[in-house]
């Protein structure tokens, strides 16, 4: 089973909408998931013919600026240790230790993959769950209902307190995705949150999409509406978003086989401030080494370093941020075992 290290999947606005309109977030920190789930490394049986997922090139509308995302510097401070073990073909345990000047944390995590492989890359149904230290638990479940039908569900605990639930699925059809979620919904007091994503493409290149955000509270209730388009070529795309409350637009470029670059600009009209990010990926296969780096308008500069160390399963990893105008500086070192 591969290792576990992306970024979890999140059910909020992927507009600039404003803070009142997203659920509050869980305080510790959310677990280290892969977005899409890893195949077991044991061979499964052959999925019939009229079981297999079905795909479009559109995606979904939170995907529209994941390709910027996904080479974007994720630093950490301090140290941190990080261990995988495969306890079966189909099911994986995690300890992560994170030590820094605010404190240190444990937190332990398992993953299980089904049987159920409607594609080389994919299988279902996935469960995930992550609990720190103190006491906080979030777990995720991920499950390919029908061909055309994904569904998901992600709760999380703030102690002993359920802080969030949130519920959903993906409808793919043939040029176009539906998504659905509802988030902390209380029948009893009519109170919830309902986000409804469709992207639609109207050529094989060019898509665009709608988001509309409703939430409903004990004393007012608001709505919030979006618009974003994406037009995608096979080494460049160039992605935005436009609301009420602000704008989001992205730009990727594929170099070549091993250097990736991306531009993204995020502004917010409530708080009149803008945000632009230029992040870059090399990779070295060769020399089994990963770069990223990048520059951002509030002048803070970073770069990260990822050696595997074959044939040892042990990957290194270097961090370092320095924001020109605070005069700060942060450096992680860790490493990751499994």
């Amino acid at each position: 089973m591969g290792n576990a290290h992306a970024a979890s999947w999140g059910w909020s606005s992927s507009t600039p909408a404003e803070t009142a309109a997203t659920p509050p977030p869980v305080e510790a920190p959310p677990p280290v998931v892969p977005v899409e789930p890893l195949p077991p490394s044991s061979p499964v049986d052959a999925t019939p013919a009229h079981s297999k997922t079905a795909t479009n090139s559109v995606g979904t509308f939170e995907e529209i600026h994941k390709p910027c995302k996904d080479i974007a510097l994720q630093p950490f401070e301090g140290l941190r240790f990080i261990v995988n073990k495969g306890l079966s073909s189909h099911f994986q345990a995690q300890h992560t230790v994170h030590l820094n000047n605010e404190g240190s944390s444990y937190r332990f995590g398992s993953t299980y993959v089904g049987t159920k492989q409607p594609s080389p890359t994919e299988a279902y149904p996935v469960m995930i769950g992550e609990m720190s230290n103190e006491g906080n638990l979030q777990a995720q479940f991920i499950h390919q209902v029908t061909s055309r039908f994904k569904a998901k569900c992600i709760a999380q605990t703030l102690g002993s307190k359920l802080q969030s639930v949130q519920v959903g699925g993906d409808v793919v059809f043939n040029d176009s995705t539906l998504s659905v979620v509802c988030a902390d919904p209380d029948l009893l007091n009519g109170t919830g949150m309902l986000i409804v994503h469709y992207l639609q493409a109207i050529t094989p290149k060019l898509s665009i999409g709608s988001e509309l955000l409703y939430q409903r509270g004990a004393a007012r209730q608001q709505a919030i509406a979006s618009i974003a388009g994406r037009y995608k070529t096979e080494n460049w795309q160039a992605a935005g978003t436009i609301a009420a409350g602000g704008m989001h637009a992205s730009f990727y470029r594929k170099a070549n086989e091993n250097v990736q670059v991306g531009v993204e600009l995020e502004a917010s009209l409530k708080n009149k401030e803008s945000v632009t990010t230029f992040a870059y990926q090399m990779d070295l296969p060769k020399m089994n080494l990963l770069f990223k780096g990048m520059l951002t308008s509030e002048w803070t500069i970073g770069s990260a370093l990822e050696k595997r160390l074959q044939p040892l399963p042990i990957t290194l990893n270097l961090t370092g941020t320095y924001n020109i105008k605070k005069d700060k500086v942060a450096v992680g070192i860790g490493a990751v075992l499994g």
